[in-house]
This record gives C-alpha cells, sequence and structure tokens, in this order.
C-alpha cells in the first residue's frame, strides 16, 4: 500500500469487516471466523490508525480497548425514568396479572410477548443522530452513573447504528456476563485467591464500575437489548416492530422472543423458555411477559416503580443431590487458605458441578458439612454452586468431620487464625509467591507482557523466582532451559520486564500487593508522598490525611513497611533500577496542581502515559466534562466532550499546547 487512498480505503474496508463480524458474533449467534483471525484483522486497524491517525474515526471498532482511567463517575438524568418490574413465582398469579390487563384495557384480543429475563446490568444507552453519545446504570430510576467509556469496551454494542434512525432514542437493555466468561474470571480468581464473583450479575455490576476502561474490557461483557425510553420521532406500534428496528439498527436482542394471545398459551411460552434457557449464552432467572401494543402500554401506564402492562416471572432456582468426595484447600495471594468442596459430578441448571466454594471454616462448622455427606446443591443466582444443606437421613456414620490444616499445603508451614480465615505468613510459601508475582506483573500494575500464570509457574517451580526480585535477575539463558521458550520468546520477556522498571511508584506500589491498596489508593499515596521513602517513612497519622485512607489501611501500609521482609524486597527492587519516585524532579514541581483534566480523542502519546504525566505534576484526569474541570486536552476526532467543553468555557489544549505547558 503505497499511496494514502489505498491506506484510506484498506482503513474504511478493515473497520466495515470488522463490524460486520462484531454483527455476525454478537446479533446473528453466527460467526464466520474464529478469535485469533478476528484479532488479526483489529490489530492491523489499529496499526493503520496509529501509524496514520488522519485516517481513524471516533467510532472505530478499535476503541474498544478502552480509554483513560476514570476518577469516578457522575450522576446523569435519563431523558425518561427506568422502571423495574414486578415479580411472580406462580402460575396463579401470572393469570391474575393478565386477567388484570384484559380489565384495564377492556380488549380481549390482545397479543403478549414473551421473553428470556437476562439476569443483567438495567442500561440506557442515548443514541443522537445514530451514534452513542451516553450510557448510564438505572441508579434510582431518575438518574443514573454515566458509563459511557465502560460501554464503549463492549464489542457487540454499537458505536453508531446501522440505517436510519431516530435523532434521539434512548435505548433500555441489560449488560452481562457471559457463562463462559463468567467462569474464566472466578477460575481466575479463584487460582489468584480471590473470592469468587457469587453470580454473572454481580461481576457485571462490578465490571461497569471498574474506573479503568481496559479493564473493563478485559471482562467480555455482553448486551441484550429490549426497550426504550425517549424517541424523537414517531415511536413503533408493537414490540415486535421495535425489536425489527433494533435489529436492523445492530443492536442485539433476545434470541427467542415467543407471541401468545391466552393466558394457556403464555404460561406454555413461559415454559418453553424455561426449557431453552440452560442453552441461551447468558444466565436468565425468569421470563418476561408484557403487553405487544405499544399504544395500549401508554394506556395501562405505571404504578410509582413498575409498568402496570409487563411482568416477570422467575423460575424456581434448580436443585440436585450429590456426594462430597473430599475438601480441599486452596491458597492466595495474601495466604488466605480457601476450603474448597470436591464433589461427586452431578447436573445442576445446564451443566455439570463438581466443585464448590466453602468460604472458610465457620461456615463448614454452622452447615454441619463431614466429608462423605450427601448434600443438596444450588447454584447461587444459576451459577456459582453453594452447598444448600446436608441430607443427614442418609448418613453411615462414617462420614468425617472437617478441620483446617495446621500447616499449610503448599508449603508446610504453620498457619494462623486470621479473624474468620486462617492464613499462611511464610512469605516463601510458592503457592503465594506465584500469585503475588502474577499480581505485579499483571496490566494494572507493573504490565510485564508475558509473564502470565503458566511462565510464573514455570518460573517458581524451577527455582528460578524466589521472590519478586528476581524477575529482574532472569537471563536468556536461563530462560532457554524452560518448556516452550524459544530465543524470540525470551528476548520480548526481558525487553518487557526491563521496560517495567520506568513505571510510575503508583504502578509499583500496586504490583507490590500491600494489604487494602488497590490502584486509586496507590495513586493518592504516590501523589501525596512522591518517593518510597517518603511514604516508607510515614506514621500513621500522616497516613489519615490521604484520601479515603481509613485507619485499618493506614496501620496496614505503616506495619508493611516495618516488617523486615519488605525492607529487603524495597531494596532489592531499588537495586534492581526500579523507580521509586513519582516522575522526575521536574514533574515533581506540581505545576498542574489544583487542575482538573478531561482527556479526549485520538492523540500519539498513549492515554495512560498522558494521565500519569497530569498526575505526576499534581494534576486530577476525569472521565466526563463537568463545571469541576479546569483544562481539555483534545485530540483528532475529539467528539462530544470537546463540543460540552467549548459550551462551558473551558480552556481546549492540543497535544502541541499541552507538551508546550510541560516543558
Amino acid at each position: 500500500m503505497d499511496s494514502e487512498i489505498e491506506i484510506e480505503q484498506r482503513v474504511a474496508r478493515l473497520r466495515e469487516e470488522i463490524q460486520r463480524h462484531n454483527a455476525r458474533y454478537f446479533q446473528d449467534a453466527q460467526p464466520e471466523i474464529g478469535d485469533r483471525e478476528y484479532d488479526t484483522l483489529v490489530s492491523e486497524l489499529r496499526q493503520l490508525e496509529e501509524t496514520h491517525p488522519e485516517f481513524r474515526k471516533s467510532d472505530s471498532p478499535t476503541d474498544r480497548v478502552g480509554g483513560e482511567p476514570l476518577d469516578a463517575f457522575s450522576a446523569v438524568a435519563h431523558l425518561v425514568p427506568m422502571q423495574s418490574l414486578d415479580n411472580t413465582y406462580s402460575a396463579a398469579e401470572l393469570r391474575e396479572f393478565l386477567a388484570r390487563v384484559v380489565k384495564l384495557t377492556t380488549r380481549a384480543d390482545l397479543s403478549f410477548s414473551i421473553e428470556p429475563k437476562v439476569d443483567g446490568v438495567a442500561i440506557s444507552l442515548l443514541y443522537e443522530k445514530g451514534h452513542l453519545i451516553r450510557a448510564a446504570t438505572r441508579g434510582d430510576g431518575t438518574r443514573g452513573d454515566d458509563v459511557t467509556q465502560n460501554i464503549r469496551t463492549i464489542r457487540g454494542v454499537p458505536h453508531v447504528l446501522n440505517g436510519i434512525a431516530p435523532d434521539q432514542v434512548e435505548v433500555r437493555g441489560e449488560i452481562f456476563l457471559p457463562k463462559a466468561e463468567f467462569e474464566r474470571i472466578n477460575h481466575q480468581r479463584d487460582e489468584g485467591g480471590l473470592p469468587a464473583f457469587a453470580n454473572p450479575r454481580n461481576a457485571a455490576a462490578g465490571s461497569l464500575k471498574q474506573l479503568d476502561p481496559q479493564s473493563v474490557a478485559k471482562r467480555g461483557l455482553a448486551g441484550i437489548f429490549y426497550g426504550f425510553g425517549a424517541w424523537s420521532e414517531d415511536p413503533p406500534r408493537t414490540g415486535l416492530a421495535m425489536f425489527q428496528a433494533f435489529r436492523k439498527w445492530g443492536l442485539p436482542i433476545p434470541e427467542v422472543i415467543l407471541q401468545a394471545n391466552t393466558p394457556d398459551d403464555v404460561l406454555a411460552a413461559v415454559e418453553e423458555i424455561g426449557r431453552l434457557r440452560h442453552g441461551f449464552a447468558y444466565e436468565t432467572d425468569g421470563a418476561v411477559v408484557k403487553l405487544d401494543d405499544l399504544t395500549l402500554r401508554l394506556k395501562l401506564g405505571a404504578t410509582a416503580k413498575s409498568p402496570r402492562w409487563a411482568i416477570a416471572y422467575k423460575y424456581e432456582p434448580e436443585r440436585a443431590v450429590t456426594r462430597l468426595l473430599a475438601i480441599t484447600i486452596q491458597v492466595g495471594r495474601t495466604g488466605v487458605l480457601t476450603p474448597v468442596a470436591e464433589l461427586q459430578p452431578v447436573l445442576v441448571s445446564g451443566s455439570t458441578v463438581s466443585r464448590a466454594t466453602l468460604h472458610n471454616e465457620e461456615e463448614i462448622a454452622r452447615k454441619d458439612i463431614r466429608i462423605g455427606d450427601f448434600v443438596v446443591i444450588e447454584k447461587a443466582g444459576e451459577v456459582i454452586p453453594a452447598i444448600i444443606e446436608v441430607k443427614n437421613d442418609l448418613r453411615t456414620g462414617a462420614e468425617i468431620v472437617f478441620h483446617m490444616p495446621a500447616t499449610c499445603p503448599s508449603c508446610g508451614e504453620p498457619v494462623v487464625k486470621d479473624g474468620v480465615a486462617w492464613r499462611c505468613i511464610n512469605p516463601a510459601c510458592p503457592a503465594q509467591l506465584r500469585r503475588r508475582v502474577e499480581h505485579f506483573a499483571s496490566r494494572g500494575a507493573m504490565d510485564i507482557e508475558g509473564l502470565g500464570e503458566a511462565l510464573v509457574a514455570q518460573l517458581v517451580e524451577a527455582r528460578l523466582i524466589k521472590t519478586i526480585s528476581d524477575i529482574y535477575r532472569l537471563e536468556s539463558p536461563t530462560l532457554l532451559t524452560l518448556e516452550r521458550m524459544g530465543k524470540k520468546s525470551a528476548d520480548n520477556l526481558l525487553a518487557a520486564i526491563s521496560a517495567s522498571r520506568d513505571r510510575p511508584l503508583s504502578r509499583l506500589l500496586h504490583g507490590l500487593g500491600i494489604p487494602h491498596i488497590g490502584i486509586s489508593s496507590a495513586r493518592d499515596l504516590a501523589t501525596r508522598y512522591r518517593t518510597m521513602d517518603a511514604l516508607a517513612a510515614a506514621d500513621v497519622p500522616s497516613l489519615l490525611d490521604v484520601h479515603d485512607v481509613g485507619e485499618i489501611m493506614a496501620v496496614a501500609i505503616y506495619e508493611w513497611f516495618r516488617t523486615p521482609s519488605a525492607t529487603s524486597l524495597l531494596e532489592e527492587l531499588r537495586h534492581a533500577g526500579l523507580n521509586v519516585e513519582e516522575g522526575s524532579a521536574e514533574e515533581m514541581s506540581q505545576s498542574l496542581a489544583n487542575t482538573t483534566w478531561v482527556i479526549t480523542g485520538s492523540l500519539t502519546m498513549a492515554r495512560d502515559e498522558v494521565a500519569d504525566m497530569i498526575r505526576a505534576r499534581g494534576g486530577k484526569v476525569t472521565g466526563s466534562v463537568s463545571k469541576k474541570t479546569t483544562h481539555v486536552l483534545a485530540g483528532e476526532e475529539a467528539g462530544s466532550k470537546l463540543t460540552k467543553a467549548e459550551e462551558l468555557g473551558i480552556p481546549v489544549l492540543d497535544e502541541a499546547a499541552f507538551r508546550v505547558l510541560l516543558g
């Protein structure tokens, strides 16, 4: 591709092809290519856009990798309030609802639609002239959290609607975590010694509240849309017509939408969805019955919280009886020992269950769970297996009372009681070491690409890594002795390790796994103290002055820095050449103190890098423009944030002016 015309044409073709594959995957459930081929297309488009930013558009599918981290979510008002549905658990109550609708409409020739009830997070998308300009959670029904940047990372949610759409339309639906992604994430959390998410809805809600859109992009969220609020032009007359419009626009809709006219047919449709629901990509805990005529919906109206024209029929959770074969112990990053039930495999809610978390020793004692028991298994939220009760009447007397081990199953060292948990306090414990190294190398911390779970396990098992600082002692000849490690992979890993030495102090603090310190608190601490030495010398009263640091966190930080193992580790990392300051001496001048920035549009610098530059100079970075915003850094295709900044009279800088400002 020698000419700019050819490059522009290739960018356009790639963009169209990727959007078509998104539609085939998310709307039609008929993918034509695999993940590897899809990722290759996206990678090529991203490379061309980076090389030729003049051909990049604000609605490019490459935006779905995430934007700049957010400091908080702003509240926004829905154009039309979002309501929740009334629930019923019985066929008799469902018949009463149908009879009530007939009475209120004075019509007997009614049609109802029956759809799966997606167990997700309610969302409202606002499109203007076909472009997504805002996404908000339900909140209190009138106002919700602005999660636009996070929603933009979801591949199945179109940035631009296909075809002709109203000038303004508020689309309503659910954001959910697919079953496969839920299992993958919980497996990772399980391996990392973190508590599993209770159900996909909790995981989806937690994902949407992540302040870093790049983290959201990794969660694999999806969406389904089934209603609307505002509609600037003549709205459709029926729910079926609405779904036809959604499909044309490229919005994912439920794969099963049944129609029924009589109470018997409605109940049969509810039962049919109950039979089909285990094959859906998402968890569903019920079926939604809606009056199909939208004019009649307006006539029926709503109560203070729920529409009178719709109801949710909730299915009873499925249970099964199986045998508890053993109780094993998992060791997490912080040394917490978590008991896990190893079960005789049994089918529950459409999937085979062979393991269930037992949380802690007190939970086991409270339910009197013994090895060898027959137990009742239920999927809490239809996903996470939980032991509901023990079948005491099936006991033979051979069952074994469980006791937590006195020593760590990974390293053999004694364990100690810490509240309701037991903890291994051996800092050299292999299981803990694996989890600590994985966390240290993770993207939100030191971002060492290539140092993933499998390689970390190899390095720890080969005793090439005995402490985090050993990462910086790895050499090519040693790496080449490992299985499936070629020279190119070794060189790439060593380059990534070398690059991590220059990460700012906030990243290092997060990576060290200091109790209670997350990404946000690490930034606050780095901004306040500027150097590792200053933070290490801080006393509890000083730490309590830091934003969002409470007494428990302050004491934990103070004590961590005074342990011999922490002192030794920090000295080794300093000797390995790691940066232990939040920026250079020039950056520490705090030239941007008391400023609040919004970054928008396409820049030649990475947004994370720009945000770190601003924070290093005392500034704050947020995700949305408001009256508190003091500056906007705008690149190409800046969009609605730039428009709002201009309306509010907020100073706008391009990248060249920003560089001048930084000197």
